[in-house]
């Protein structure tokens, strides 16, 4: 039962690290498009994934194309919002849980 309890912590420390470096790429990604020259090269990838552009196509490998270029906008936008602080904050909650 030992082996199974070292398993356990082990994996916690490895969800606790990738949480970690996740926090840190998105400070990273926030940091980049920061300002005037980050919010047109926002726009530039908006333009070429297609974010303000219905994604359907009645051909479905194309309709995938489509909406996978948009995620692609979908999750930096995402990222740009998120609160790094407070994630940061839950982060240091759940270390000294």
């Amino acid at each position: 039962m030992d082996y199974f309890k070292s398993l356990a912590k082990e994996d916690k420390e490895l969800e606790q690290e990738a949480m970690e470096r996740s926090i840190d790429q998105t400070a990273r990604i926030q940091k980049l498009f920061k300002g005037a020259d980050g919010e047109l090269g926002l726009e530039a990838i908006d333009g070429i994934t297609g974010y303000g552009n219905n994604t359907f196509d009645s051909d479905p490998c194309k309709h995938a194309y489509n909406a996978g270029m948009r995620a692609v906008s979908v999750i930096l936008r995402h990222l740009i919002e998120r609160d790094v602080k407070e994630a940061r904050k839950v982060m240091k909650g759940k270390k000294n849980e």
